[in-house]
């Protein structure tokens, strides 16, 4: 089986503190997740200092504007390396900031141009989730190891008050796993 392949574009503005904690901080669990239900592994293609992408403008009112335009650039810079654009390949803008004051980060479902702010550890994991056909509608609240209240990856609402519970809810593990069972 073919792996998925994380093409992740390191916004320029996204400090060094953070960029360098990415993998072990905010790809981690919902790659291991991944890879466990769909026997799938993965590769990770960080990608700084790209003139004309790491530097996308990706702040904006018109979230569906701001999406098309970087899977435009996504797209671009996919042709300019020969790379391939399909159900396994994700090309991520990880930002330092949210899109706008409502939006985190935003992926049309099934598609493989993704942006995610690094504003919370989940919002990556919930748009990756998000371009494999994961849903809001199938997420839900749980409780972590320590009896607090915990988000699963889908969840639509961030709280300060409530945990990361690292994982999909089972129903959209199988929207992951069906989007996946045909890629080759």
């Amino acid at each position: 089986m073919k792996p998925i392949t994380l093409y992740i574009f390191v916004h320029d503005d996204v400090p060094g503190s953070i960029a360098h904690t990415l993998g072990r901080g905010y790809f981690k669990e919902f790659t291991e997740e991944i890879s466990f239900i769909t026997g799938r592994s993965f590769a990770f293609n960080e990608v700084r200092h790209v003139q004309g992408v790491t530097d996308h403008n990706y702040k904006g009112e018109n979230v569906d504007d701001i999406l098309w335009s970087w899977q435009k650039a996504a797209a671009g810079y996919k042709n300019d390396k020969g790379l391939e654009w399909g159900k396994t390949e994700r090309y991520i803008l990880v930002t330092k900031d949210p899109i706008n004051a409502t939006t985190l980060g935003c992926a049309y479902p099934g598609k493989p141009a993704v942006i995610a702010s690094t504003r919370s550890y989940q919002v990556i994991a919930h748009e990756v989730g998000h371009s494999f056909n994961a849903t809001h509608e199938d997420a839900e609240l749980g409780w972590n190891a320590w009896g607090g209240e915990c988000e699963t990856y889908m969840y639509h609402e961030i709280a300060d008050v409530r945990g990361n519970c690292y994982r999909y809810t089972p129903k959209n593990r199988e929207h992951i796993k069906a989007f996946l069972s045909d890629a080759p």
